[in-house]
């Protein structure tokens, strides 16, 4: 299975923010919205970091009192590993835990065409998993023609 297989199966939209909005602003859109990360936009539309609730929790014990004012520049990941979407989902499961991390923005070329979290590829390959062992339990048991 591929990056694209799962964006398929999700669809490409992604969330962003710009990267002079507050930390505030970041966990309304993660919690109004029900996701874990954001895409984080410059002033000229490009991808300058990714902010995630990890993050927000990170600044919120660092400074507790001025945390949600900080701006998402302040507090972004700003080392963003990417994936393609031909890419090999156990390639990907591999970067994700070895980098410890749980979003991964996907490029083809230099276009932003979604983001992909560790639950997207843990989903895409339990039913590769189910697939692989329906296959096979009608193998075992000669219902295949």
């Amino acid at each position: 299975m591929k990056v694209k297989d799962i964006l398929n199966m999700k669809g490409p939209e992604v969330f962003t923010i710009g990267s002079g909005k507050t930390a505030a602003d970041a966990l309304k859109v993660l919690v109004n919205n029900n996701i874990g990360a954001l895409l984080v936009i410059d002033t000229g539309a490009n991808i300058s970091g990714i902010v995630s609730e990890r993050d927000i929790l990170r600044s919120l014990h660092d400074n507790p009192e001025g945390c949600l004012s900080l701006t998402v520049r302040d507090i972004m990941s700003s080392k963003l590993i990417i994936v393609e979407p031909d890419d090999d989902i156990d390639y990907v499961e591999s970067i994700m835990t070895e980098n410890r991390i749980r979003h991964l923005p996907v490029l083809s070329g230099k276009v932003l065409v979604g983001l992909i979290s560790i639950g997207d590829v843990v989903k895409a390959l339990l039913k590769t998993t189910r697939y692989d062992n329906k296959y096979l339990m009608d193998y075992i048991s000669g219902n295949l023609a």
